[in-house]
């Protein structure tokens, strides 16, 4: 998650001193580090929780494109930290290097992932052990330009990949956008979820239960969702030429400005994009069913969850470990009955879906959501259709690094998508194999 980036400032790493609590509070504060766009939303709640635990914490951020590595520079070179933010995409990695502590490791905690939606429990536990307490989840959705819609005279958003071509050439004939479609395409870690949920569309998947590779199928794997990609580059030129290199801020940036009809984002972005004080398109944006691509076409999409977690250095003390399980516990928002507070506040301040079933029925957070998208029911059929990656394994990381020149050389029409894939694919088997 970042903030849109020519609107929002990235803030500098901070301590925080617990208010009230003079000679109570212990001389060690609580480690904490997230990534950058979260802090200022956790700012406020967090101040609270030190006042009222006697606890003094230290809040650490860096850019969400820098965080994972980041994160796993400072947990090999043993720097302090109880508790951390964390993505389903780096679970396995991590829990298997042991760089990440299970829940039932901290009594008190474990009882903080309780009453959420079972597609957060999987991504928050590997090997049959639950490593986190939720932060958001979401998913990939298509978002519309309504008013340029309305201007080309198109009644209703594109239900297929196919109809986003003819509309996006309309609209471009009609001198309306340069280019219709944009998509976050950079090697960051926004990549492999957009990418992943266009190969959901097209009906295929990336690897099979087995976690062997069928990307480089030509009818059920990624070779049909990525011909489209090269063909809206190159052939329809919908897409602009730089997107190989477009940041989802990038993306969002742009289309906050009104230059595209269409693109693929997080569903929590619609509240930015809708909010007047930030976006040249309020009220403009609203969220349509993915469309569908090709003979196999689904509405599904790549969904995603996460959360924060504790590191084994938080179960060295007592101290540490009774501060961990408490901020944990804290963020849950299942705290000494106050109600999913936390989870609350950051779906109505920063638009992020919680993993609560509790909120599912709340009045407030379905009148923000129609606010935000145009219309909730669609964001709730979107959600129900939203599927894990398929790659979550521990060497997805090594895997995304060894594939991004051929990935590039195929988004720059170098190397066929047939060709990529089969690379891709010969690259994930020997890192399956290696890994035993």
């Amino acid at each position: 998650m970042a903030p849109l980036g020519r609107r929002a400032a990235l803030s500098l790493p901070l301590g925080m001193a617990a208010a009230g609590a003079g000679a109570q509070a212990p001389s060690r504060a609580v480690q904490f580090f997230v990534w950058t766009a979260v802090e200022p939303l956790l700012r406020s709640t967090l101040a609270g929780f030190e006042a009222a635990q006697h606890q003094r914490l230290r809040l650490m951020h860096v850019p969400w494109a820098a965080y994972r590595d980041a994160l796993a520079a400072r947990l090999m070179g043993g720097a302090e930290m109880d508790v951390c933010a964390m993505a389903d995409l780096w679970l396995p990695e991590f829990a298997e290097r042991g760089w990440l502590a299970p829940l039932d490791s901290l009594p008190g905690a474990t009882g903080a992932a309780g009453g959420i939606r079972p597609a957060c429990t999987g991504g928050m536990s590997w090997r049959g052990r639950t490593y986190g307490v939720p932060y958001y989840t979401d998913s990939i959705v298509f978002l519309c330009n309504r008013a340029l819609r309305d201007r080309a005279g198109i009644a209703a958003p594109p239900e297929s990949w196919e109809e986003v071509v003819a509309q996006s050439l309309l609209l471009q004939r009609s001198g309306l956008v340069r280019h219709a479609l944009a998509l976050p395409l950079a090697p960051d870690p926004w990549q492999i979820e957009v990418l992943t949920a266009l190969v959901y569309a097209f009906g295929g998947s990336l690897v099979d239960a087995s976690l062997d590779p069928v990307m480089q199928d030509d009818t059920a794997g990624a070779v049909p969702a990525l011909r489209f990609l090269v063909d809206a580059l190159h052939r329809h030129a919908i897409l602009p030429p730089q997107a190989p290199t477009l940041s989802e801020t990038d993306v969002l940036d742009a289309m906050a400005d009104g230059e595209h009809a269409f693109c693929l984002a997080p569903s929590y972005r619609l509240r930015t994009l809708n909010d007047a004080a930030l976006s040249s398109v309020a009220g403009r944006i609203q969220v349509a069913m993915m469309p569908r691509g090709g003979p196999r076409g689904t509405q599904q999409t790549c969904g995603w969850v996460r959360f924060f977690a504790a590191t084994p250095a938080a179960l060295e003390s007592d101290t540490r470990r009774a501060g961990a399980a408490a901020l944990l516990a804290h963020l849950a928002g299942e705290e000494n009955g106050r109600g999913l507070a936390v989870q609350r506040h950051l779906l109505l301040q920063g638009g992020l879906p919680a993993c609560s079933l509790a909120l599912e029925g709340d009045a407030e957070v379905r009148a923000a959501l129609d606010r935000w998208s145009g219309d909730a029911a669609i964001l709730q059929r979107q959600a129900a259709l939203s599927r894990a990656k398929d790659t979550l394994a521990p060497w997805l990381a090594e895997w995304s690094r060894a594939g991004a020149a051929d990935l590039r050389a195929m988004l720059a029409a170098r190397l066929p998508p047939e060709a990529a894939m089969a690379r891709l694919a010969a690259h994930w088997s020997a890192m399956k194999a290696a890994h035993g």
